[in-house]
Formats: C-alpha cells, sequence, structure tokens
C-alpha cells in the first residue's frame, strides 16, 4: 500500500512540474509561430486540458501525501516542533510548503486570471478552427 502511494506521489508531482515545463517551454514558443486566430483556440483548449491536469494532479499529491502519513504513523509530525527540528520534518515542511505555494498560484490562474482572460476576448476573436479555415479559404480564393 505505502508503495502504491509513494507511486502516485510522484507520478502527481512528476505530472505537475511536466505540465509546467511543457506549457512554458514547449507551447508557449510554437503558439507564436502560428497564426493568432489558430493560437487561440489552440490555447484556450490545452489550456483547459492543463487546468483539470493540474488540479488533479494537486488534489492527488495532497491526499497520497497524507494518507501515507498516516500509515506510517508520522501525522502527528505536523503539529509538533519534530517538524523543524529533525531532516525529515524540515523536508516534510518544504514539500507542504511547496504545495501550498503551487495550490495558491493555481487558484490566481483559474479563479482569477484565466476568467478576466476570457472576458477580453470578444467572441469574434475567439473563432472555432471551421471559422479559421472558411475564413482562410476565402482569403486563398481571393489571392
Amino acid at each position: 500500500m505505502l508503495l502504491t502511494l509513494r507511486l502516485i506521489h510522484i507520478f502527481s508531482a512528476g505530472v505537475l512540474v511536466g505540465s509546467v515545463i511543457f506549457n512554458y517551454f514547449l507551447l508557449r514558443p510554437a503558439l507564436r509561430l502560428i497564426p493568432p486566430a489558430h493560437a487561440v483556440v489552440i490555447a484556450q483548449r490545452v489550456g483547459t486540458l492543463f487546468t483539470y491536469t493540474g488540479w488533479s494532479a494537486l488534489v492527488l499529491l495532497f491526499l497520497s501525501g497524507l494518507t501515507r502519513l498516516y500509515l506510517t504513523g508520522d501525522l502527528g509530525i505536523l503539529i509538533s516542533r519534530e517538524l523543524f527540528i529533525h531532516g525529515h520534518g524540515r523536508s516534510l515542511a518544504l514539500m507542504i510548503l511547496s504545495w501550498l505555494t503551487a495550490v495558491v498560484s493555481s487558484s490566481i490562474m483559474t479563479f482569477t486570471l484565466r476568467p478576466r482572460l476570457m472576458s477580453k476576448l470578444l467572441v469574434g476573436s475567439n473563432p472555432t478552427l471551421a471559422d479559421v479555415e472558411k475564413r482562410r479559404t476565402t482569403q486563398m480564393e481571393s489571392s
């Protein structure tokens, strides 16, 4: 059981970090290389997917970490001074702080910044892929 929880914990952390790396270093530069109309559609779809992926990874990290602490009998360390005295406790405190930072950052992006950005996009500036292809075909025929 502990091994399974550890694998879930490590996999969730890998998915979270991998999603951030993919978005920042691969997707963002690639969106600059395609027409803006296409970039809007792709960014919106991929952004929604990674919002769900990120929150799922954060929930799995929380649940697997808390369950592992409970099963190993270390749950009490969270409310004692041992959290900062021993190396194990300091590592645990660093993980908890990192998780809280990720939750706060994700909350700001998901519930504040993303809705603001989506409300600024006009309906005409957020075409479907079919609209983009129709416009492109019209432009090709006229030239």
